[in-house]
């Protein structure tokens, strides 16, 4: 082998090392810019579930954008053991805040809804003794039955039954003899005395009154 060849091959053999040293060093890099990436995404992924752990939330908005992080943790598959002991109970304090806050929406709705309730019933009895108080100070028969004819219309029947509660001692409750919607709208024509106090009433599906309970005066 002449000079010129024995170079030649030295040259090649240098080229081929440099190269497969670099491969090796490329491989080598990739290798612990992966490591240290999982070591940061663990480290976050830690940070972040503690802080989940012994949360307490004060909306469904926060309990949401927390489990939506949760499930972006675990499509890591982190084979962290902290990690993965944590997302257990993260797991179950997501799901006890979840339906603590549910349930406490509900009672407030519920309780928003009995107000406003409240409120309906209350305008109803006013307009139900305004008609009542009208009866009582009509200024003819003629008139009187008019009005009487008015209010029987808010009535399911003219017979439904009037209670008149005359004694009320908490679980023991005494009532005036039974009479009808039109018999006491009759009597109130006749007297010419105020209505006893609307104290409830009962409606059936078409909002007519199907019940009228009264507190004498």
């Amino acid at each position: 082998m002449n000079k010129t060849s024995i170079f030649t091959a030295l040259i090649m053999a240098l080229i081929v090392s440099i190269s497969f040293t670099g491969c090796k060093s490329q491989k080598k890099i990739a290798e612990e810019q992966a490591q240290a990436e999982l070591l940061a995404k663990t480290n976050k992924a830690q940070a972040d579930l503690r802080a989940m752990v012994g949360k307490e939330y004060t909306s469904l908005d926060e309990v949401a954008a927390d489990e939506a992080r949760l499930e972006e943790i675990k499509s890591y598959n982190l084979e962290d053991a902290e990690v993965k002991e944590l997302i257990g109970q993260v797991e179950k304090n997501l799901q006890m805040s979840r339906e603590a806050l549910e349930k406490k929406l509900a009672e407030e709705q519920k309780a928003k809804e009995e107000a406003q309730k409240t409120v309906v019933e209350e305008a109803q009895k006013r307009d139900i003794y305004y008609l009542l108080d009208n009866i009582a100070g009509s200024g003819s028969s003629q008139e009187g039955n008019l009005m009487i004819t008015e209010a029987l219309s808010m009535f399911s029947s003219p017979d439904v039954p009037v209670l008149i509660e005359i004694y009320n001692d908490g679980d023991i409750v005494d009532y005036d003899k039974p009479t009808t919607a039109q018999k006491y709208l009759e009597y109130l024509k006749d007297v010419k005395r105020n209505p006893d106090q609307i104290k409830e009433f009962k409606k059936d599906a078409n909002g007519k009154i199907t019940e009228l309970i009264l507190k004498k005066r």
